[in-house]
């Protein structure tokens, strides 16, 4: 048995783990555009700045493929695969064929049209190299723009204070973290941020940039300019699919697959960013580029691809970080609909933040600022209504007794 593997991120790595499992004698190819062990993205914002070593990036150490007996085609690219033919072309002409097929092939960031020029000073932080490539410029800056008001846009922020970095985040959205938080979450983070030396503009569009010599020296909005030494972008991201465009797979905003991570043709899997899978919200497919879910949805495919049988539960937006000391947690559905409904549990006055999603006086989501104590045993129970096959049916009774 030959398993072919396209991406070494968490989706991809977590596959190997679970074909190994079950198989400890098939053949696993892996192909990765990327020229290194598997890393964790999470920290390219502190590798950036140097906050953390190459060495802390490594998640599963420096010999994994080693450890399972993987060949590698590193800094390689997939151009083309044939199903029909049970086989991938590599960008070097490479032909490689197989009997299961996983694409864990992951995003890349959104590039905007007023940046597509290569302008010196204007990055990505999206992977190792981009991570390096700002480290270069950073002695050179005194002033970053950073477009973007997520989570990644957050985290570059607070890494470069520590070069005393005169920062600037825009975000089109009217707060910060707008799929994520509310108002006054966001308000919370926003004046932290803004307290910590950081000026934050809502509701703003850049709608080109200004440069002098193909060097980035500012960022214009419809209401000002502001001077900059650097331009980070992070407005989103892109599932890679270009190598499945012209096959008989099908794709939406992802690559479609059932519960097992099964495509609609039998032998190829998909897991990760790329994947349109169960969300145990809606009840319909998404693609949710989250760290848990890719390892989740890399389990699941490789323990089918092996033979085995597992079934993927489903995915809910789920996000945890802490900035500046400010610890913050949101899952599951956040925002208010004709059959849901809102509690607040700590009002920002209070120091903390905590509110509550219900549905017919069910759960459905939390957004929690400051006070997390109770997050973790709430998401604990909530997980377990969804591996029972449920969603939304933890009784507000249930979670009030969290409190007692």
């Amino acid at each position: 048995m030959v398993y072919l593997i396209i991406g070494n991120g968490p989706a991809g790595i977590s596959a190997i783990e679970s074909i190994r499992q079950i198989d400890d004698q098939g053949s696993i190819i892996l192909i990765s555009k990327e020229n290194n062990q598997p890393y964790s993205r999470i920290m390219t914002p502190e590798y950036m700045t140097g906050e953390v070593e190459e060495e802390d990036l490594f998640f599963k150490g420096t010999d994994v493929y080693a450890n399972y007996n993987v060949e590698t085609r590193l800094g390689k690219m997939v151009e083309k695969v044939l199903p029909e033919q049970s086989m991938v072309v590599l960008d070097d002409g490479e032909k490689i064929s197989y009997d299961k097929l996983l694409i864990a092939s992951g995003s890349r960031p959104i590039v905007p049209s007023f940046a597509k020029e290569d302008i010196k000073g204007v990055f990505t932080l999206w992977d190792k190299i981009d991570s390096e490539r700002v480290n270069n410029h950073l002695p050179r800056v005194k002033k970053a723009v950073i477009v973007g008001g997520g989570l990644v846009g957050l985290q570059m922020a607070r890494s470069l204070t520590a070069y005393g970095i005169d920062i600037t985040i825009i975000e089109k959205m009217n707060r910060l973290m707008p799929l994520q938080l509310d108002e006054t979450a966001s308000d919370m983070v926003k004046e932290l941020l803004i307290r910590s030396g950081i000026k934050v503009l809502l509701d703003t569009e850049v709608v080109s940039l200004e440069t002098d010599n193909q060097e980035i020296k500012g960022v214009l909005t419809k209401e000002t300019k502001i001077p900059a030494d650097m331009v980070l972008l992070s407005i989103g991201v892109r599932p890679n699919l270009e190598m499945v465009h012209h096959t008989s797979l099908e794709i939406d905003r992802g690559l479609l697959v059932n519960e097992y991570q099964q495509t609609n043709i039998r032998d190829i899997y998909v897991a990760g960013d790329v994947a349109q899978a169960l969300c145990r919200i809606t009840g319909g497919c998404n693609v949710r580029p989250l760290w848990p879910c890719a390892i989740q949805q890399g389990k699941v495919a490789g323990t089918n691809m092996a033979g085995g049988q597992e079934i993927f539960q489903g995915s809910i937006p789920m996000n945890s970080f802490q900035i500046f000391g400010l610890s913050v947690v949101s899952f599951g559905q956040i925002e208010v609909t004709e059959d849901v409904e809102e509690k607040i549990i700590s009002y920002p006055a209070s120091g903390a933040y905590q509110k509550l999603f219900l549905k017919e006086g069910k759960l459905l989501g939390i957004i929690f600022v400051g006070d997390i104590q109770q997050a973790g045993l709430l998401f604990h129970k909530h997980g377990k209504s969804l591996q029972q096959g449920y969603f939304g049916t933890i009784p507000l009774v249930e979670v009030e007794n969290v409190y007692v």
